[in-house]
């Protein structure tokens, strides 16, 4: 029996790619302790399997029925490999080990000011994270991403990591490689007290900048000034001439502080607005405003993020600024409907017949499947999708 244990899309991804190449009867799950059992922002590892007709057991029945594989992603348990009969019990953990081993590892990268990040596939062993790597993947972090940007890009390239090896972890003893102890790192739960997060002023503008994107996670918390969610900072050109944390400005959008060093504003939180913008294709607006929301992938409650919206409303230029820009032309919403999949309801309905193109030219994905298991072509009759097709041939 091959077991997934874990939770949230990447748990969720590996749930449906054992499924491509195994009956529901030789899996199994094993759920996180705080499982919702419901699709919210991340998918629920308990809603797939009940959807697909693979049991939900318990870690302690894992060791006895594992005879294949167990596969952890995203787990909050303990695991003891020498429970298992079998040698194939495999991690994958969200950093570029052997850096940042344990907890909050969309935090560290960004609050240390890295330009790279990565996800590792890994034994289990006893140890925290220690187990020999089989397999790693290294991306770059763009300036402005949040730890809410890093997370889903975690998840990204997690998915492509099971996606190359998923099969060698099934069928063959892997092989890894160990951890050098050099450039090792490690973070346990009580290395930030997220009851007690706060703005630290008495710092660099910079390091201003950096506490507020760490910790910037839409569903989870923003850091506040005044009681005020800030989504994002920038350094502004004049040096302090204050005392550290001085308000030099303030209004409904903006506060700006002195530091040890440089002056910095504070952007607050106007993702409504933003996106009403590019409802209406405001593209004065839109770029007045992107410093009030938390990167350019931010989304509400319903995972709408500034370019889904624009796609949607067939805003071209919006949604060409938005690309330039680096928003993701893959990024769904909660329920996996891509920017792509919105394009194409402008194009039909005569509201914009060139932002579904701008987004393939973009690297936006005809075959991704939704959460309901349908790809784009799925919504249109054969007529419509040659239709979209067509220039690609031409």
């Amino acid at each position: 029996m091959i077991i997934i244990a874990g939770k949230n899309n990447i748990a969720v991804h590996g749930l449906e790619l054992a499924l491509r190449h195994f009956p529901a009867e030789q899996l199994a799950v094993v759920c996180n302790r705080n499982e919702p059992g419901a699709d919210h922002w991340q998918r629920s590892l308990r809603q797939a399997a009940a959807r697909w007709g693979v049991k939900e057991i318990s870690l302690e029945a894992a060791y006895d029925l594992a005879t294949q594989a167990f596969i952890s992603l995203e787990f909050d348990q303990l695991v003891v490999p020498s429970r298992f009969s079998i040698a194939n019990i495999f991690n994958i953990h969200f950093s570029r080990l052997p850096e940042y081993k344990g907890m909050y590892t969309s935090v560290w990268p960004i609050l240390h000011g890295r330009d790279e990040a990565g996800v590792t596939l890994h034994h289990i062993e006893p140890g925290i994270d220690t187990g020999d790597i089989v397999d790693q993947q290294v991306f770059p972090i763009a300036d402005w991403w949040t730890c809410r940007d890093l997370y889903l890009a975690f998840t990204q390239q997690a998915s492509e990591v099971l996606d190359r090896c998923f099969l060698r972890l099934i069928n063959t003893r892997v092989e890894g490689r160990p951890q050098p102890a050099n450039g090792s790192s490690y973070f346990s739960k009580s290395s930030i007290d997220y009851s007690n997060l706060r703005i630290n002023t008495l710092a660099t503008a910079w390091e201003c900048v950096t506490q507020i994107r760490a910790f910037a996670f839409r569903e989870y918390q923003f850091l506040k000034w005044q009681g005020r969610p800030v989504v994002s900072a920038t350094v502004l050109a004049d040096k302090s001439l204050r005392k550290p944390g001085f308000v030099l400005a303030e209004n409904d959008y903006y506060a700006d502080i002195a530091t040890i060093d440089y002056n910095v504003r504070f952007h607050f939180d106007k993702l409504a607005d933003m996106l009403a913008a590019c409802e209406c294709a405001d593209m004065q607006e839109v770029i007045r405003l992107q410093g009030n929301i938390a990167g350019y992938n931010d989304a509400n409650d319903k995972g709408w993020t500034p370019l889904i919206v624009a796609s949607y409303a067939g805003a071209y230029d919006v949604v060409n600024w938005l690309l330039k820009k680096g928003a993701s032309p893959v990024r769904p919403n909660n329920k996996g409907t891509t920017p792509l999949m919105y394009a194409k309801d402008a194009y039909f309905s005569g509201r914009c017949r060139r932002t579904f193109f701008l987004l393939l030219k973009n690297a936006a994905e005809l075959e991704t499947y939704d959460y309901a298991g349908k790809k784009l072509s799925d919504y249109l009759n054969g007529e419509q999708y040659a239709q979209l097709l067509a220039p690609r041939q031409g």
